[in-house]
């Protein structure tokens, strides 16, 4: 019987054991997602904003307006873009940590999600259908929608 139970008791160690990793790998995973996911939406709403002002000296004009509102946590932008004087388009994007994502609102439309994930070398990474996007190719796909 002693034999028995030191093999239950070994075998339920081993399983509690891997439970544990597991559980610990996910929230760690997580974190880093959190902490990522922040840093990502932070680079790409700063892009935003130095972009209204390269492309508005450039073109000689105003054509780009960039808002951002919130904190780190939750965190908007709004881009207004007028390339033509009768034509105007506005995108709005959303940022909330809990979600790792963000919602892109392009005109009336309805918003889309967009998953931000881990990349396998630990970079994230914006994902939108089957494209997957860096912060300055993010900004630089939104912009080129707005003007289009």
């Amino acid at each position: 019987m002693t034999d028995w139970l030191d093999k239950v008791v070994q075998r339920t160690k081993k399983k509690d054991q891997a439970q544990r990793t597991r559980e610990e790998r996910s929230a760690h995973e997580e974190t880093a997602k959190r902490k990522l996911g922040g840093q990502f939406c932070r680079e790409l709403f700063a892009w935003f904003e130095n972009i209204e002002v390269k492309f508005n000296n450039s073109f000689g004009g105003h054509v780009l307006a960039v808002s951002v509102v919130g904190g780190d946590g939750s965190r908007t932008a709004k881009i207004l873009a007028r390339p033509t004087r009768t034509q105007e388009s506005m995108a709005e994007l959303s940022y909330q940590e809990n979600t790792s994502s963000l919602a892109l609102t392009m005109g009336s439309g309805a918003p889309a999600a967009i998953r931000l994930i881990l990349s396998p070398n630990g970079a994230m990474l914006a994902a939108m259908g089957e494209e997957y996007y860096t912060p300055e190719k993010l900004g630089q796909k939104i912009i080129d929608d707005l003007l289009a």
